[in-house]
């Protein structure tokens, strides 16, 4: 893995999108792209945009009207990190044992929520982290 100037990984991949449910098909688009060029297999694909697809959808729920969502996948040698995060009201937004914490957690390697931990009075900054393993780091 390669680091570029600023912490990022050299072939680390972001896009922003308005948190709207409307804009799911083009984040589940992107995504699949990704995937299919970090050469995952069909299955692995299409358990990342199931997640991803969760995950975004469980923040624009929560998202301050408004709020932009950001999606970061960071492709490593033995796996993908997928970060999407937006600005909230609640830090409720993906709780430990709920179904979709269910479905991230069946679909991938490892899930993860973050929060930047500032007053939630104007919303502060939410995220999910999920890591899949390339197949051949399972061997």
């Amino acid at each position: 893995m390669q680091t570029a100037p600023g912490g990022r990984v050299e072939n680390e991949v972001e896009f922003r999108v308005g948190a709207k449910l409307e804009n799911l098909a083009v984040v589940r688009t992107l995504i699949g792209a990704v995937g299919t060029f970090e050469d995952l297999d069909m299955d692995a694909v299409a358990d990342l945009r199931l997640a991803v697809d969760e995950a975004c959808t469980r923040l624009i729920r929560s998202a301050v009207a408004g709020s932009t969502l950001i999606v970061v996948v960071r492709p490593q040698d033995d796996e993908v990190v997928i970060e999407a995060s937006t600005t909230c009201t609640s830090r409720d937004v993906m709780e430990r044992g709920s179904f979709s914490w269910h479905v991230l957690s069946s679909l991938m390697s490892d899930v993860k929520t973050f929060h930047n931990g500032e007053s939630l009075d104007d919303g502060s900054v939410f995220g999910i982290s999920m890591t899949t393993r390339r197949a051949s780091s399972l061997r």
